[in-house]
């Protein structure tokens, strides 16, 4: 049989062809929420930033836990099956079990805090070597909102006594699950992706989301009431698989920190209207929305903040919580 070198010359360039260049860069995104509120459109402007500055790259984004659900997400950017990530700070504990400190009820109630309380390194001591240790690297902060109590039925709940019984949603976050508990309520630990089905069904009475991911969920026409409680101000921390991370050339971090500084600069500024936003819809839709007065939210705050004793002093020691408090005065 003779050699057919023309064949043989086909077949290994269309072989060549086939296998991704080797300096191709993989971003793999994924977002545990929808695609239509402050975080999904977040997500899509920082691969539409990320895109421009690197042409080349292969930028996903997974919307709705399609790729990895608020449970999963973390098992899948330590994996590298994931390189970014932004869930609550909360769903990081599993892991850094002293980010709870940064989501205790009544403490840090502003964005300013927020972000201020993640740049300072007495903070950061707290949590950051634990999720280096286990492939994660923070990498920006995002903000959401409020947090707030939203729930269906006639009886408005504006006292933590009358929360007893109630059945509400909560992240399987122990310190949101203590604040709960201490008001007397029913907690249901689920992902966000479950609450729509749940909350229509009955299987839960309340939820505690900010405004703006009532509506990015299509929860609005599934509740009667919102009380304003503001017991934490919900924010995301945006994490990279670090191993991905230390491996990208200095440009392409570079590049990707500026894509993070345009998206995170976004995300600020339309966090607030989103918000608004929602509260005009609740009304527009004849929603009752209760404002406690200083007395009422005080009595919740009395309530909830003895979690600070176990998720705050036991787990993250005093030198952090000074800190946190000093942050939270100012």
């Amino acid at each position: 049989m003779r050699f057919n070198f023309k064949a043989a010359l086909l077949a290994s360039t269309m072989l060549l062809a086939a296998i991704p260049a080797a300096n191709a860069l993989d971003v793999v995104i994924s977002n545990d929420n929808n695609g239509v509120g402050v975080k999904g459109q977040t997500f899509d402007l920082l691969a539409e930033e990320i895109r421009k500055r690197l042409p080349d790259a292969d930028v996903e984004v997974h919307h709705s836990g399609a790729l990895f659900d608020q449970k999963t997400q973390i098992q899948g950017l330590q994996l590298g099956s994931a390189h970014i990530i932004s869930p609550t700070s909360g769903i990081y504990a599993p892991v850094a079990p002293g980010v709870a400190a940064l989501t205790l009820p009544f403490l840090l109630d502003s964005p300013e805090k927020i972000v201020k309380a993640m740049e300072d390194e007495t903070v950061r001591s707290a949590f950051v070597p634990d999720l280096e240790a286990k492939n994660i690297v923070p990498i920006a902060i995002w903000v959401n909102g409020p947090r707030e109590l939203a729930y269906r039925g006639s009886k408005p709940i504006l006292t933590p006594a009358d929360m007893a019984g109630v059945k509400i949603r909560v992240q399987s976050v122990p310190s949101d699950i203590a604040a709960m508990k201490a008001v007397g309520a029913n907690v249901v630990a689920m992902s966000w992706s479950e609450v729509p089905t749940a909350l229509g069904q009955g299987v839960i009475d309340a939820v505690e989301p900010a405004p703006n991911a009532l509506s990015g969920a299509g929860l609005i026409e599934l509740i009667d009431q919102v009380t304003n409680f503001h017991y934490q101000y919900a924010f995301y921390i945006v994490g990279a698989n670090k191993m991905w991370w230390d491996g990208l050339s200095d440009a392409e971090r570079t590049a990707i920190q500026e894509a993070l500084d345009v998206a995170t600069a976004w995300n600020l500024e339309n966090a607030a209207k989103e918000n608004a936003a929602a509260y005009e819809e609740l009304a527009a839709t004849g929603k009752t929305v209760h404002d406690l007065t200083p007395e009422q939210r005080a009595a919740w705050s009395d309530a909830m903040t003895p979690v600070w004793a176990e998720f705050g002093d036991s787990l993250v020691g005093e030198a952090v919580m000074t800190r946190l408090k000093e942050i939270a005065a100012e």
